[in-house]
């Protein structure tokens, strides 16, 4: 079996926003097998360390394959609701992102300090999953949810944020993907003529 190489989390594309970040790095956490250039599901261990740098995970808390398969499950359903943004139909998805939803026990937050929230009062990965759902939930009304996209690239399945006036963007990196396809339809170009 080919050695997996650990990635971070598309680290290049056009972070979102305030806490709509987090979850784009979330959805963008993946791996490459040595000599493929696919994405891949992240590792049990890439998944736990993005929750312990971020603080939602406590160094010492136990973190299971389960975990791994709920959160890469979450993952991927968050990623077929950007595609709904995009004009593509609501998939089975947004079930799973419901049912995460009522397993964290999602509240509304109100106060004088800022902005209401939600806020999940579950304990552990339900917690962790749910502090997620609250922000696709929060962006989807406030309308930074419709910037999110994910990457024309076929190789590639990063999510990024739109920031272009007329919301045209359609690669998560220029300097990669971008330049990488428009080389491709110039060769394809050559090649009619």
């Amino acid at each position: 079996m080919d050695a997996m190489v650990e990635s971070t989390t598309h680290d290049d594309t056009s972070p979102a926003p305030g806490d709509l970040e987090l979850l784009q790095r979330f959805v963008n956490l993946h791996q490459h097998a040595s000599g493929n250039p696919r994405s891949l599901p992240p590792s049990l261990k890439a998944l736990r360390n993005f929750f312990v740098q971020r603080g939602l995970l406590d160094a010492k808390e136990r973190f299971t394959p389960a975990d791994r398969e709920k959160a890469v499950a979450l993952a991927e359903a968050l990623r077929a609701e950007v595609a709904t943004s995009e004009g593509e139909k609501v998939s089975d998805a947004v079930t799973l992102i419901e049912r995460t939803a009522v397993d964290a026990g999602l509240r509304p937050r109100f106060s004088a300090e800022g902005p209401p929230r939600l806020e999940p009062s579950a304990q552990g990965l339900d917690a962790i999953l749910g502090r997620l759902v609250a922000i696709a939930f929060l962006a989807q009304l406030n309308g930074s949810w419709d910037h999110l996209k994910r990457c024309r690239d076929e190789d590639c399945r990063a999510v990024f944020y739109d920031h272009s006036k007329n919301h045209s963007g359609k690669w998560c990196s220029m300097q990669s993907c971008g330049n990488r396809n428009k080389v491709r339809a110039w060769r394809a170009r050559q090649a009619a003529e």
